[in-house]
């Protein structure tokens, strides 16, 4: 008989004190706040009113099922999402392929989009130099920030932000609340037909609702690639077996899953339910709260001025949801919030990509010796290096725009990617993950149906959304 396997994890903390594991759940919900709840869900509230509401709460409350799926791959595994996607039937690594392109492609895209966006802050509080001068300083102090690699720092940055965001944005919707009858009117399900002329006209906003809706609902509590990032945070807390990785490497070979002894499953699994709960309130539930502030208020405020927000001065624009409510000085609270949540946004996704790329590079080019040869701490300062040169070139050569950068990241992460992500997701954690188990492990090495049913929804939302843009 195979002699078990048995790592030292630790024992879960319970009760009330599983809010001092949080983390991971707060990283990704303060990423998700700073791209699309901050600029593009607001514009989408703007221009067609309380009859969108519902979209991006759903796509949120989907993702959810994606993220918590990920995550209990993490915990329960010890691996990287990435190192389960090479376990999915087909050609070889064929996901990862797909990521890496895809994240190569976004780590110029998407993180130029909010580079120019946290310079164009930036430069509207402190105009002594231009927007790209802010920017090419804060791309500098985002190297600074994680060229080390190390979580903490980063978590304790996400932390205050988020705070600073939430208090913020929710203080503002509750004094400015339209009443629960018109918001109910906001889950009708209705989808806007056309787009009013007022926004075709002044602010070149597509004639095409979809057209502009589908890259909101993409980045409405992040994207597919975004979301995969919870994966790293995970094990970068050291949740669960999440303990046992190593550099960029499992701890734990997968065939030795099976020898776990019975004791460390159990501590695993307690493990599982605190990143459960990290997950739905310190992610899902503050991602939406915000959302559904920022939303309610560019309904209230934007849609009746028949203004939205767009080009250069966008930024302004977003700012008339504090300066009309609570007066001229309220201009500072949101510029400074802004601004914290941007920046924040922008380490996170230095980080996350420069992980993400390493680590698909690796699993989809084995034999690749001399890049495997090469320190784990600078291979990842490598790829963030990559992304400081791309961004330049992009805000400084393109002069990017944010709203149109963070739109094109967005159609192809969120929108035609998220759904094969979602489905292989669902497979990994309901069909790939209980055969590496013991037979009689149970809990949560088994999913409830729920969470790999909720994945094929949030795939399902968007094939439907992707069908009607094309039909119209």
């Amino acid at each position: 008989m195979a002699k078990s396997t048995k790592p030292e994890i630790g024992s879960a903390p319970t009760g009330w004190e599983i809010l001092m594991a949080f983390g991971p759940g707060m990283v990704w919900a303060s990423m998700s706040i700073g791209g699309g709840e901050l600029v593009l869900i607001p514009r989408v509230g703007s221009v067609f009113g309380m009859m969108v509401l519902w979209m991006p709460l759903l796509a949120i409350v989907l993702k959810y099922f994606m993220v918590n799926e990920i995550g209990r791959w993490t915990v329960l595994t010890g691996r990287s999402i990435s190192d389960g996607f090479a376990l999915l039937p087909g050609p070889r690594a064929w996901l990862n392929w797909i990521i890496l392109i895809v994240a190569i492609y976004l780590g110029a895209v998407h993180i130029g989009g909010l580079v120019a966006m946290v310079g164009a802050i930036t430069h509207n509080m402190l105009p002594v130099l231009p927007p790209f001068g802010w920017s090419l300083i804060l791309m500098l102090s985002f190297i600074a920030l994680t060229w080390t690699g190390k979580y903490n720092p980063l978590e304790m940055l996400m932390k205050v932000v988020t705070a600073i965001l939430v208090i913020s944005a929710v203080i503002i919707a509750a004094m400015f609340f339209p009443g629960l009858g018109e918001v109910l009117k906001g889950f009708g399900f209705q989808v806007p037909g056309t787009t009013p002329d007022w926004a075709v006209n002044q602010f070149k906003i597509a004639k095409n609702p979809m057209a502009e809706i589908l890259p909101a609902m993409a980045f409405a509590g992040a994207g597919a690639i975004n979301s995969l990032w919870y994966s790293d945070w995970v094990l970068g807390k050291g949740l669960g077996l999440g303990k046992t990785y190593e550099g960029d490497k499992p701890g734990i070979p997968v065939e030795e899953l099976k020898r776990l002894d019975r004791g460390v499953l159990d501590r695993v699994a307690n493990w599982y339910r605190v990143m459960f709960h990290d997950n739905l309130w310190a992610g899902n539930f503050l991602t939406i709260l915000v959302t559904a502030a920022f939303m309610i208020n560019a309904i209230v405020i934007l849609n009746p001025q028949k203004i939205a927000p767009a080009g250069a001065g966008f930024i302004l624009t977003l700012s008339k949801t504090y300066t009309q409510t609570l007066g001229a000085w309220a201009y500072w609270l949101f510029m400074v919030g802004a601004w914290a949540v941007i920046y924040g946004t922008m380490a996170t996704c230095y980080d996350g990509y420069a992980r993400l790329i390493n680590r698909t590079l690796l699993i989809c080019l084995p034999n690749w010796k001399a890049y495997a040869r090469i320190h784990p701490t600078w291979r990842y300062r490598i790829w963030m290096l990559y992304g400081t040169v791309c961004n330049f070139v992009l805000v400084y050569l393109l002069q990017a725009v944010p709203v149109t950068f963070l739109q094109a990241a967005a159609w192809v992460e969120g929108t035609f990617l998220l759904p094969v992500v979602a489905l292989a997701i669902a497979y990994l954690t309901s069909v790939v993950m209980p055969r590496l188990f013991p037979a009689d492990a149970g809990g949560p090495y088994r999913p409830h149906w729920l969470f790999p049913v909720g994945c094929v929804a949030a795939a399902a939302l968007y094939v439907i959304l992707i069908v009607m843009l094309l039909r119209n």
